[in-house]
């Protein structure tokens, strides 16, 4: 039997990686950008140029729209840069992921937003909510998009709600995801203990954050091994 095509996927932190590994398909490769935009575009490049024959966006994001509780999984209906750019996703992709996941998890269907840096406050997300109509932000998504776009193939983001809309980020995670010295929960807890304040946020951040990674593990064990794509 001929093999399936090539499904690469970005994603924006180590854990949301190991979420993605739990489909078990042998046709799909994950790259980690470690919440840098700049790295996104480059593994998306990389996976493409590795034979990929189309790509996913897959991990948390920040939620935009009123009313979404961490563990939302939103699947794109579009992708709107921090510019204004927008690029389309593919709409029978979406359909089979809406398919597979709604009857056992909380899905939308919305689009989803890039941004080169952390949106870290209610009413930023608020301000991008109404400039981009979508209901998420991560920072990789809309590089994914790009470089798909540039190469004529498909594209897909799929994320999952970890701090809702109308909740900041604590200033110490903020701080720790502009560095790259150590792993990223080595630099929250240096910036934390700098802001001993932030910690009831950082708290119910983590809470928040844990209810996203089993909500993405489910995506993934649920869409099968090669998330919906050339099915």
């Amino acid at each position: 039997m001929t093999p399936g095509p090539l499904l690469g996927i970005v994603t924006g932190l180590p854990a949301e990686t190991r979420a993605a590994h739990r489909g078990r398909g042998d046709r799909i490769r994950v790259l980690c950008s470690n919440a840098s935009t700049a790295r996104a575009e480059i593994h998306a490049r990389s996976l493409i140029d590795r034979g990929a024959a189309a790509l996913l966006s897959f991990g948390t994001a920040g939620g935009l729209r009123s009313g979404l509780r961490a563990g939302t999984v939103v699947i794109a209906t579009a992708i709107v840069s921090s510019a204004g750019d927008e690029f389309e996703i593919d709409g029978e992709w979406a359909a089979r992921l809406d398919n597979a996941l709604t009857p056992s998890l909380d899905t939308v269907r919305a689009p989803i937003a890039g941004a080169e840096n952390p949106v870290a406050d209610a009413p930023a997300k608020a301000a991008l909510g109404r400039f981009s109509k979508a209901a998420a932000v991560d920072m990789e998504s809309h590089a994914v998009a790009r470089i798909c776009a540039s190469a004529g193939l498909p594209a897909m983001a799929l994320r999952v709600i970890a701090d809702p809309a109308d909740r900041g980020l604590p200033p110490s995670l903020v701080a720790a995801l502009s560095t790259e010295d150590g792993s990223l929960v080595q630099r929250v807890l240096v910036e934390a203990s700098r802001r001993p304040g932030d910690l009831p946020a950082l708290i119910r951040l983590s809470v928040d954050y844990r209810r996203a990674l089993r909500s993405l593990r489910r995506v993934a064990v649920l869409c099968g091994s090669c998330f919906g794509f050339g099915l």
